[in-house]
């Protein structure tokens, strides 16, 4: 079994801080890890025509076939991509900002995504409904996300992220009813932000649902 090496980037400043939500996520306790997994750097924020270009690899997901590991990991890479969009980095913003219910919003300036609408249509290309419905919050007054005048605004505001994780290692595991299992190793590290002191571990299921291959949970794992 392949496995694709991952590398979070950790932010120090800049961010407002705020939680991540791993209510569901199986999480095991630490282990030793031994040498620290190779690391590899994480794409920058795609331009337009790379934004593009994911959304359209996302479209080859939406069916009830069976998936190659390579799809499935790919898969997991646009998943942490838009997951990101609503914990650490929000989708680029222009523009002045708007107040709606006392925060302030900027208008998202992000190709193919326009509107709300626009915006659950592409989570629905990688996560199951119960994901969106927590990832989108329409049930607060203050969601990540909305539109304003017909286009989409965001809350300009992200967490930065945990400095104690270090080197991310997914694989990917068939299950017997033929969906999938994207299991993640994550090194914790030490105070100096290098030794790394041992591992937290993750499952997320990869399913087909309603004719879609979807991540039927997720999280951030750093």
């Amino acid at each position: 079994m392949n496995a694709k090496k991952y590398a979070a980037l950790f932010l120090s400043a800049a961010l407002l801080t705020g939680c991540g939500d791993l209510a569901g996520v199986a999480v095991f306790p630490a282990v030793s890890s031994g040498e620290p997994a190779e690391t590899v750097a994480a794409s920058p924020q795609e331009d337009a025509a790379g934004s593009t270009e994911m959304m359209n690899a996302a479209e080859t997901t939406g069916s009830a076939r069976e998936m190659t590991e390579e799809e499935v990991l790919a898969a997991y890479d646009r998943a942490v991509a838009a997951y990101e969009w609503f914990e650490l980095n929000p989708l680029p913003c222009v523009g002045p900002m708007r107040q709606e219910n006392g925060v302030n919003y900027q208008r998202v300036e992000y190709a193919g995504l326009y509107t709300l609408n626009d915006l659950e249509t592409y989570l629905e290309s990688l996560f199951s409904e119960n994901v969106i419905a927590r990832l989108l919050d329409r049930e607060t007054p203050a969601p990540r996300y909305r539109d304003i005048d017909g286009a989409l605004y965001a809350r300009p505001d992200g967490r930065p992220a945990d400095t104690g994780k270090g080197a991310a290692t997914a694989a990917v595991e068939r299950e017997e009813d033929g969906s999938y299992l994207i299991n993640v190793t994550v090194d914790l590290l030490d105070r100096d932000q290098t030794t790394v002191t041992g591992a937290e571990f993750y499952a997320f299921p990869y399913r087909e649902l309603n004719g879609r291959w979807v991540f039927a949970d997720f999280a951030l794992v750093y």
